[in-house]
């Protein structure tokens, strides 16, 4: 019954979140939807490099201590103490990286300073939300965790229409309402955390030295995937921002929305698969095996639909894309490819099974040197074939994860390596 729940959040949520973006790219124009773009991505990119693995550790070491909530309550410590580090560090080349980007996509020195200053709002609450509210999941709360999603979800989807009514949308007040909600999860998800683990404990210590520790190995290991998948991200907005192609980025943009249809899928995974997966003893394998070859049917779908009804998705982006019917296909392609590989290495990441992520560093590399031999990057096709092949990169260091894991003997059935207190939990 909770499964059931789940997953009629995550759909909503994640659907509410999709119609809500598709809207946005109807309502606003060309120009102001190429910048909200950038604002989305940059979005994107802060909460991914300042979790920087440190998610995937804390996720480890919960599967292995669970229910111990002394334990979760120092492992949180721990993880947040390492996200704040690394933020130090990783934040200010961000936010340089987003003010370029804005002024290319010619956004006003006055409006460039607002967005940046939205975006740090965006980074703190995200800080005092995420990363740790893993442990609710691990508590079995992910059917309220995702009902507040659905809540907020809900209430961005209609504060936007009322300021679009009102004619106040605009760039900057739809990055309003991204602010305002993600801050609105915060005391909710703060609260239900203190519920779960001891509030003395969670709030004032640093965590464990060996926990950071091992935390700060899988985030130092995790950040070339981190730092390159951001990067992928950006390069791609980057080379069309570099030829002043304003209505190229409004297009990725728009086409990328159509993409996120595939939300929900990742919402499930991270929610119920991961946190099973990652206490699993026995059948390791098979269960991985049959996770993703779940996760390609929905990529399946959504490119067996763009070839055979391209209109149904182009409507939903408006008629300043409606002429994007072959470059449809390439994103659907590229936005499926990337769903089942990113879904993958979840899994084996959140296993402490991230030993490879370098790998992607020169895979990722070559491509980049090899595609503009093929594919002319001064035009939207190419640039959606060159960021679809950039998933090559995270698919190769998922092929050397699994032959690496496989010989030591970690993913097979019965490891009992995997069970340092014994016994299955499943």
């Amino acid at each position: 019954m909770k499964l059931l729940r789940f997953l009629v959040y995550a759909v909503l949520s994640q659907g509410i979140g999709a119609v809500t973006g598709l809207l946005l790219a109807r309502w606003l124009d060309v120009g102001d939807y190429a910048v909200y773009t950038v604002v989305g991505l940059i979005m994107g990119a802060i909460a991914i490099v300042t979790k920087g693995g440190i998610q995937l550790g804390l996720n480890a070491l919960l599967g292995k201590t669970w229910p111990d909530r002394e334990r979760a309550a120092e492992l949180a410590c721990a993880a947040m103490g390492q996200r704040w580090k690394l933020s130090a560090w990783l934040l200010p080349v961000v936010l340089a990286i987003a003010a370029w980007l804005l002024y290319r996509n010619h956004a006003g020195a006055v409006l460039i300073v607002l967005l940046l200053a939205l975006l740090l709002a965006t980074w703190y609450f995200d800080m005092q939300s995420r990363v740790v509210d893993q442990v609710l999941l691990f508590a079995n709360r992910a059917p309220a965790l995702q009902a507040l999603d659905t809540g907020l979800s809900m209430g961005r989807l209609v504060l936007s229409c009322a300021l679009y009514a009102l004619g106040l949308l605009g760039v900057l007040g739809a990055t309003l309402v991204n602010v305002l909600f993600a801050g609105l999860r915060v005391p909710f998800v703060q609260r239900w955390i203190a519920r779960e683990i001891p509030l003395t404990a969670h709030a004032g210590c640093a965590g464990k030295l060996e926990d950071s520790q091992y935390i700060g190995r899988i985030m130092r290991r995790q950040l070339p995937l981190e730092a390159f998948y951001c990067v992928q991200g950006q390069l791609v907005f980057a080379i069309v921002a570099y030829h002043g192609a304003v209505g190229q980025t409004a297009s990725l943009g728009a086409l990328s929305r159509i993409g996120q249809l595939l939300m929900p899928v990742g919402a499930v995974v991270a929610a119920y698969v991961i946190p099973r997966f990652a206490q699993a003893r026995d059948g390791v394998l098979r269960r991985f095996a049959g996770w993703v070859a779940l996760a390609c049917l929905p990529a399946a779908a959504l490119v067996l639909l763009a070839v055979t009804w391209p209109g149904l998705l182009l409507w939903l982006v408006g008629p300043n894309y409606a002429s994007l019917g072959a470059e449809l296909v390439i994103a659907c392609l590229g936005a499926g490819f990337a769903s089942v590989v990113g879904i993958a290495w979840q899994l084996l990441a959140n296993r402490g099974l991230n030993h490879f992520a370098f790998v992607q560093v020169p895979v990722v590399l070559a491509w980049c040197a090899v595609a503009p031999r093929f594919f002319d990057l001064t035009t939207l096709d190419g640039v959606l074939w060159f960021q679809l092949g950039l998933s090559s990169g995270l698919a190769a260091a998922i092929v050397c994860e699994l032959a690496a894991a496989v010989r030591a003997g970690r993913l097979l059935p019965g490891d009992e390596r995997l069970a340092p207190h014994g016994g299955s939990t499943q």
